[in-house]
């Protein structure tokens, strides 16, 4: 009588574009960009997920993601280079301060459609739209000097307030970021559970540029999406 076959080890699964996830006391979050929906990864395939990110990949079966795969979450093929790893999950040890600096009537103009345009993208659309121009203008983006930096943060700061549209994370992170056009900068997107909540922000360099460390220290970065 021949042996059962045994089950296959050590093969590579890929993240799909718009899947990003992250491990939060031994349970994973999944955030879709295509529908801006987070959820928990439940069962077997979470299960995997954990044992990936903690370097147990010889030990999975060939069919450990059998249920993601199925929903197009994980891929046996590679695209875009992305690995399964979780996100960097390394919070900003300190906060990039700028000093008083008077809004220009241009930073006005441009921070006003800049942040009509992402309020726009955020009402009728996926996460994925809203980061579509991020990915367009990558090509304006440079590396900025702290000095530089400084001054654009400066004028954002000082033109924001004349902009009548109420504050959020989202519109707000990705107006800056558009603003800045510093190709060092990172959005960074985290979640807590138990309660859930999502919050995103900015960072360069392991400082963060527009929110408190106290803040985002109590969330875990799912997605750091830089262009």
């Amino acid at each position: 009588m021949r042996p059962a076959a045994a089950p296959i080890y050590g093969t590579m699964f890929y993240a799909a574009p718009h899947f990003h996830h992250c491990p939060i006391d031994g349970r994973v979050v999944a955030l879709d960009l295509r529908t801006t929906r987070y959820f928990l990864v439940r069962g077997a395939s979470g299960t995997a997920l954990v044992q990936w990110q903690d370097g147990m990949r010889r030990q999975l079966a060939d069919d450990a993601f059998d249920d993601l795969i199925a929903h197009g979450y994980v891929l046996r093929e590679p695209t875009g280079n992305r690995d399964l790893a979780a996100c960097d999950a390394i919070s900003p040890t300190s906060r990039f301060e700028t000093g008083p600096t008077c809004a220009k009537r241009a930073d006005l103009a441009f921070l006003s459609w800049l942040l009509g345009s992402t309020r726009l993208r955020i009402a009728t659309g996926s996460l994925a739209r809203v980061l579509r121009p991020l990915q367009k203008r990558a090509g304006q983006m440079r590396v900025q000097d702290r000095e530089e930096l400084a001054k654009r943060m400066g004028r954002f700061v000082a033109a924001r307030p004349a902009i009548p549209l109420s504050r959020s994370c989202l519109l707000d992170s990705v107006a800056l970021y558009l603003f800045l056009r510093d190709s060092r900068v990172e959005l960074v997107f985290g979640v807590s559970i138990e309660p859930f909540a999502a919050h995103c922000w900015l960072e360069r360099d392991n400082f963060l540029l527009n929110d408190e460390l106290d803040h985002v220290r109590h969330f875990t970065p799912i997605l750091r999406y830089r262009a």
